[in-house]
C-alpha cells in the first residue's frame, strides 16, 4: 500500500489512495435507554450490532455506558466479543465503579478485518462483585457504533 503522505500543490491524489481513507460509520448507532439494573458477576450482554466488514479495513469499536453505580464498590468488566457470549473476546477494559459516585464507561478497540462479510459485535459488563446498575435514560444514553478508520498499519503482537 502506498499512502499519499505530502499532498503538495500539482500533486495528484488517486483513487488507490482516497480507497485508504475512512469511511465513517460502518453500521447504524445502537442506543439503549432502558436501565439495567441486573448486572452481576455473570457477563451481560449489553448492546449488539451487525455491520459488513470489508477486508483488509480498520473499524474502531466504540461502547459508551454513560452512569453505572453499584451496590458494592466494585470493577466493571467491560468486553468486546465477537457474536455473542461465548464468542471470541476483541478487548477488555475494567472501570472502578461506587456506590455513591457515578462512573462512566468508555471502551474502544481497533480492528483489523480478514476478511469480507457480516461481523456481530456484542458489547458486555460483568460485575466484580455486587450487582451494578447501568442507568439509562433519553439524556444517558448507552450507544455502541463501528467507525471505518481506513487501511493502513495494524500493530499487532
Amino acid at each position: 500500500m502506498t499512502i499519499n503522505s505530502s499532498f503538495q500543490v500539482g500533486s495528484v491524489l488517486t483513487a488507490a489512495q482516497q480507497n485508504n481513507f475512512g469511511r465513517g460509520l460502518a453500521a447504524d448507532i445502537k442506543k439503549s435507554e432502558t436501565t439495567d439494573s441486573t448486572i452481576t458477576t455473570t457477563e451481560e450482554v449489553m448492546l449488539t450490532l451487525t455491520f459488513s466488514q470489508v477486508s483488509g479495513r480498520n473499524y474502531l469499536f466504540t461502547y459508551i455506558e454513560p452512569n453505572l453505580t453499584g451496590t458494592v464498590a466494585t470493577t466493571a468488566t467491560v468486553r468486546f466479543r465477537e457474536t455473542n457470549l461465548a464468542g471470541g473476546i476483541y478487548n477488555t477494559l475494567r472501570t472502578q465503579v461506587d456506590i455513591a459516585t457515578n462512573a462512566t464507561s468508555v471502551a474502544q478497540y481497533v480492528y483489523c478485518a480478514g476478511t469480507s462479510s457480516s461481523l456481530t459485535i456484542v458489547a458486555t459488563i460483568q460485575a466484580g462483585a455486587g450487582t451494578i446498575t447501568a442507568t439509562r435514560s433519553s439524556s444517558q444514553i448507552a450507544n455502541m457504533f463501528v467507525t471505518d478508520i481506513g487501511t493502513g498499519y495494524v500493530y499487532t503482537t
